[in-house]
């Protein structure tokens, strides 16, 4: 229900982000979730001093080893907000002055896709092999101004197999040297194996709980996840 569900966890706890809804009455139908950029630079209101606050405990808990550059978002519900937090902490990110780079991670729903245009290449079309350059999958300032995307472009047919493919593990090689953050807007932990998978490749995982919506009981699978 709230941040003090959590108290007791061995887990660091680094920031939290109120929600983008206001509040309802039980006889209206929920609006479908907004996956939208609502850093806005300069802005004092509460979401983007959440965002910043978040930013600086992320620089803090990575401290000053220039080689922790890959974040890893997942959580254990579909619709928690990860897509939400991925884009909006990269913003934040680029807003510093920081180069910065997204990853839709999850081939099977490309949530963070859909906050671009629609491309038939991108995440799918460099693993299986059908475009070599990893540039070229790459929309620059595709989220917001000094955040770029790599969508998932078409949704393929075996998703689990291509993250397991080494063009992944030199991807991110890649972007390692050109991004001073990469984010990678994972799908949910025990659904699907590719957060295994992809964990590999990362530094640091945020794992997104929601309020509202994760049932108490499974906060002790999450410990043992850590």
């Amino acid at each position: 229900r709230g941040r003090k569900d959590l108290e007791g966890m061995k887990i660091p706890f680094i920031g939290e982000i109120p929600s983008t809804e206001g509040k309802r009455h039980w006889w209206q139908r929920k609006r479908k979730q907004e996956r939208k950029i609502v850093v806005v630079e300069g802005s004092k209101n509460i979401i983007n001093e959440s965002f910043r606050l978040l930013r600086t405990k992320l620089d803090y808990f990575l401290g000053k080893n220039q080689d922790l550059k890959v974040v890893m978002i997942t959580s254990f519900n579909p619709g928690s907000g990860k897509t939400f937090i991925s884009a909006n902490l990269a913003k934040t990110f680029a807003i510093r002055g920081k180069r910065v780079i997204c990853l839709d991670m999850d081939l099977r729903h490309h949530s963070l896709s859909s906050m671009v245009s629609k491309t038939k290449t991108g995440m799918s079309s460099y693993l299986n092999g059908l475009v070599d350059n990893y540039k070229d999958i790459i929309i620059k300032d595709g989220l917001s101004e000094n955040v770029d995307i790599i969508p998932v472009g078409i949704v393929p047919p075996n998703p689990t197999e291509l993250l397991m493919s080494p063009r992944m593990e030199e991807l991110i090689s890649k972007l390692r040297e050109e991004y001073d953050y990469i984010f990678m807007d994972c799908p949910p932990v025990e659904i699907v194996a590719d957060a295994s998978i992809v964990k590999d490749f990362v530094d640091v995982s945020l794992f997104v709980v929601r309020a509202g919506l994760m049932d108490r009981r499974v906060l002790p699978m999450v410990e043992d996840l850590y």
